[in-house]
């Protein structure tokens, strides 16, 4: 039983980190499910990117950044699951900018790395390659009978970015390297941002894409014959392909004149395919949910 609650916390805390850095991150003076914390994470490094010439403009000096909060989340409990949890969790972030931005990062859902090739130009345009080696948090309980659990995975990931002053789309590949899932997925995105409310204050808006390949997707979905709590009728198989479709909203607002900021997430993904039509999904409409207040040191 301590077993299982450890690793739900740890699946909801890289979930409030990785939507909290995409926040922070999204372009202005401060500042996923299990399933959703990289492609939060690759929003977020979108945003970074964005970001930098208004940086340059206020004057703000290269070095290390540190991003602290506290936030609420509500995440379902297992993927294709219908109970959902609500927890608190705490919330941090380590960035080095210079002038075009985010130039080395250590955090949850992105792990340790860095960015070794960033293009900007005067119109606002950028385009970021990076790698960084990140605990994947794509992980199965076991609270089902029967089907194995499966823990937090060792991914190493290469990361593709680009976009303008208002867009920005995005792509990371990733590799379980560890005993996790040990499969492979692409996660893509594409995000619409402006300001909104007072000085500092922004949304951001835009369709989210996960695909697996066999190892994944089969990690996650499959039903073997060999697993007795499952009846055999319901013996199961999910090919490579894309896993889900998702829309993501937020809004982030700084609190008064102080150095704290409000952040609110919403994000809507559906199961399609294999993924759907596995025997263990129970619903596949899956809902996340985010606020956090965090402050720039």
């Amino acid at each position: 039983m301590l077993h299982h609650v450890k690793k739900r916390l740890w699946s909801t805390v890289s979930s409030v980190l990785a939507v909290s850095c995409t926040a922070a991150t999204l372009g202005f003076s401060t500042a996923a499910t299990a399933q959703t914390a990289t492609e939060a994470a690759v929003q977020a490094a979108q945003a970074q990117a964005a970001s930098a010439p208004v940086m340059a403009a206020r004057g703000l000096p290269d070095g290390w950044r540190t991003e602290l909060g506290i936030g609420l989340i509500v995440n379902p409990e297992n993927v294709g699951g219908d109970d959902y949890n609500v927890t608190p969790i705490p919330y941090f972030d380590f960035r080095f900018f210079d002038e075009r931005g985010t130039k080395y990062f250590a955090n949850v859902p992105q792990g340790i790395g860095g960015y070794f090739y960033r293009k900007r130009n005067q119109d606002g345009g950028f385009l970021n390659l990076g790698a960084g080696i990140a605990p994947g948090f794509n992980v199965r309980d076991g609270s089902i009978p029967g089907i194995e659990e499966i823990g937090i995975s060792v991914e190493a990931r290469v990361y593709l970015e680009a976009g303008a002053k208002k867009w920005s789309a995005g792509a990371t590949l990733a590799q379980d390297v560890g005993s996790g899932h040990e499969g492979a997925y692409l996660d893509l995105s594409l995000s619409r941002r402006g300001s909104i409310g007072r000085p500092g204050g922004f949304y951001a808006v835009g369709p989210v894409l996960r695909i697996g390949d066999d190892t994944y997707k089969s990690s996650f979905f499959d039903v073997g014959l060999q697993e007795p709590p499952i009846p055999v009728s319901a013996e199961y198989s999910a090919d490579g392909g894309v896993e889900r479709v998702g829309l993501q909203g937020l809004m982030s607002l700084p609190v008064g004149a102080s150095k704290w900021r409000w952040t609110g997430i919403l994000r809507a993904s559906q199961l399609i395919g294999d993924a759907a039509d596995s025997p263990i999904v129970t619903e596949e409409t899956q809902l996340f949910f985010l606020m956090s207040f965090t402050r720039a040191f």
